[in-house]
């Protein structure tokens, strides 16, 4: 009775020994992969930037050598189709909306099973096109892995562009410090109206980013 007690009382520390070997290595998988993730995080946030759900208070801006750009200036792009996008495809529309995201950006991702009824609604408007530029999507493979399940995993209904943070393009993106942010382009690349920092879905968002389209069309249409 003895040994079978011991025997019993044996094979419970040692599932207890292997239960918790399995923690501890699930434990450092999960470390590695949040490491992973920081990195991929601040492969191109420009330094002070930050990701943000509040819409209220101002962004500290800190200093960027030059002054921002009021345009994107030449770029290429691709989107989740492997369609190339580029600054010259602004002009086949009086405003194009643009959220800004990257694959670290929780808020950018939780917002985004929402942008398809926004891009929706907007585009009812043929005057009026909806996308999302990934700034770090061409940063290194595991960005573009990012970007892609990212883009797979909520099927958007509007063009996903992936785009190299270089060139001038970059000139802008430096002066950009929150996340998720939107802009809006007239048909001549031009910037339009305050940029909308923060999740664009509330009505007081919406507000903001509907009178910079009307800025917009007034502006390609001047």
């Amino acid at each position: 009775m003895k040994n079978k007690s011991k025997m019993i009382l044996t094979l419970m520390m040692a599932a207890s020994l292997a239960a918790c070997g399995q923690k501890d290595a699930k434990e450092e998988a999960k470390t590695k992969e949040d490491v992973a993730q920081e990195a991929i995080s601040q492969a191109e946030m420009p330094e002070g930037a930050q990701i943000t759900t509040d819409t209220e208070t101002p962004i500290e801006m800190p200093e960027v050598e030059g002054e921002k750009p009021n345009t994107l200036g030449n770029f290429e792009a691709k989107d989740q189709d492997g369609k190339k996008f580029t600054n010259e495809d602004f002009k086949n529309y009086d405003a194009t909306v643009i959220n800004l995201w990257f694959t670290g950006c929780s808020a950018c991702i939780q917002e985004m099973p929402e942008l398809n009824k926004v891009a929706d609604d907007l585009k009812k408007d043929d005057k009026v096109n909806f996308l999302t530029l990934c700034t770090d999507a061409e940063y290194d493979e595991s960005t573009m892995a990012a970007y892609k399940r990212i883009i797979d995993g909520n099927k958007p209904t509007y063009q996903a562009l992936g785009v190299k943070n270089e060139g001038e393009i970059k000139k802008y993106l430096d002066h950009v410090f929150a996340y998720p942010t939107t802009i809006v382009v007239d048909k001549n690349g031009e910037i339009i109206g305050d940029d909308v920092v923060g999740a664009i879905t509330p009505e007081d968002q919406l507000a903001k980013l509907k009178n910079n389209i009307e800025k917009a069309k007034e502006s390609s249409n001047k």
